[in-house]
């Protein structure tokens, strides 16, 4: 199965390399069904495909994939902080910002934002905006969250970058995830695909708030 997986992200590598127009969807579905079947090798089961998915990525990412870091476009767009409190603030406000320079870890953001439960942080955390956004997004209704461009908007080197487009409810936060981060996430779980069933966890990381 590891070579299947591997081959998969191969695929998406070459695709982006040719000549071949390839939608942004068709690649990001391919390699969130990578994640989610590395999921479902360590945590075999019917209904827990959410649960699993995100403790995978949480759990079992590199620090630095930054998993359980809090979008904090995301908590903007659910209207659960004001821009006034984030570095949009006054002078930001068209800013295009790349992840490390606005979004936080999960236990920073409790600190900085006490009035958001602990629940509505998980949500707006990478790895379930990956499931919920993009993975869900493609894989069910074939189209990602209202939030996601598929244009990055910084040409930098970043997991994720974002940036503001007018709507008739005024200025949306759109988020990118950027794909070399996603190749390289899905590439980690694909060499890292666990030879046997693990336990099914007490409590998922998700469902602790």
């Amino acid at each position: 199965m590891r070579h299947f997986l591997e081959d998969r992200i191969r695929l998406v590598r070459e695709l982006i390399e040719s000549d071949i127009s390839v939608a942004y969807g068709d690649l990001v579905l391919i390699l969130s069904a990578v994640i989610s079947s590395c999921a479902a090798a360590r945590w075999p089961g019917r209904g827990i495909d959410r649960r699993r998915f995100v403790e995978l990525l949480v759990q079992l990412s590199p620090p630095d994939a930054h998993m359980n870091w809090v979008c904090v476009p995301a908590l903007i767009n659910s209207n659960l902080v004001s821009e006034a409190d984030t570095p949009y603030g006054p002078g930001e406000n068209t800013r295009i910002f790349r992840d490390d320079e606005i979004d936080l870890e999960l236990s920073a953001a409790q600190a900085k934002y006490t009035n958001v439960s602990l629940g509505n942080l998980k949500r707006c955390t990478y790895a379930v905006l990956i499931y919920e956004w993009l993975r869900c997004g493609y894989a069910h209704e074939y189209c990602a969250h209202e939030n996601i461009t598929h244009v990055p908007p910084s040409r930098y080197n970043a997991r994720l970058s974002y940036i503001g487009r007018g709507t008739p409810d005024g200025l949306k936060r759109m988020v990118s995830f950027h794909l070399d981060y996603l190749i390289d996430l899905a590439q980690f779980h694909a060499a890292t695909l666990a030879e046997a069933a693990d336990p099914v966890p007490g409590e998922w990381w998700i469902d602790v708030a």
